[in-house]
């Protein structure tokens, strides 16, 4: 009994310590997120600035051995920021870029990029007044349908609204829009279930 306890607890601390790791990551994400976005607005590159990060961390999720590289603290980081500089021309980044990852490389905050990444869009996305979604529908649509069902959303959000969307064959007709925390269903599985209920309440 007391073995299982001890289990539980160091199961409970192991869980507690990864999330506070993960909201440490999280805050330091937004630090540089924040800096980085002021200069974009401040320039008028913001949108810019965004993509290129992106399309950095992208090239760096597709190439590990470049990844381990740049986050071996045992590799000077004259060494790993003379990489990125290699990179810059290749990528197409804009100076501003080059100069904020040669930052992250000194300052050993590459692992936090996705984060930083993550965050800049977030924030970007709330100055310009807009939302991301993803959109499941059952089957391919036109784009004229998804230009009609974004209208319909921008309509009840107040906000642009940028939709990604999923195909799912487990929804019976219409489709199912999904931004932040709430959903937009319009399925006609959605429609019978709440029938349902109501004949259930009578």
């Amino acid at each position: 009994m007391d073995k299982a306890r001890r289990s539980g607890k160091a199961s409970f601390g192991v869980c507690q310590r990864f999330e506070e790791a993960q909201l440490i990551s999280r805050r330091v994400a937004r630090r540089y997120a924040k800096a980085l976005l002021k200069i974009g607005q401040e320039d008028g590159n913001a949108e810019r600035y965004g993509e290129e990060l992106a399309l950095f961390e992208g090239f760096l999720k597709a190439e590990e051995r470049l990844r381990s590289v740049l986050t071996n603290p045992a590799i000077h980081p004259s060494q790993r920021k003379a990489v990125v500089k290699d990179l810059a021309p290749r990528l197409d980044l804009s100076e501003v870029v080059l100069k904020f990852l040669e930052l992250l490389v000194e300052r050993n905050r590459i692992p936090v990029l996705s984060e930083i990444v993550e965050v800049y869009r977030e924030l970007l996305d709330e100055a310009m007044g807009r939302v991301r979604g993803v959109l499941y529908t059952p089957f391919e649509v036109s784009e004229e349908k998804l230009n009609e069902i974004v209208k319909g959303l921008e309509e009840q959000t107040g906000k642009k609204v940028i939709l990604r969307v999923e195909i799912d064959p487990s929804l019976i007709g219409g489709a199912v829009a999904k931004i932040g925390g709430v959903v937009y269903d319009g399925s006609i599985k959605a429609q019978l279930k709440r029938f349902r209920e109501n004949l259930a309440k009578g």
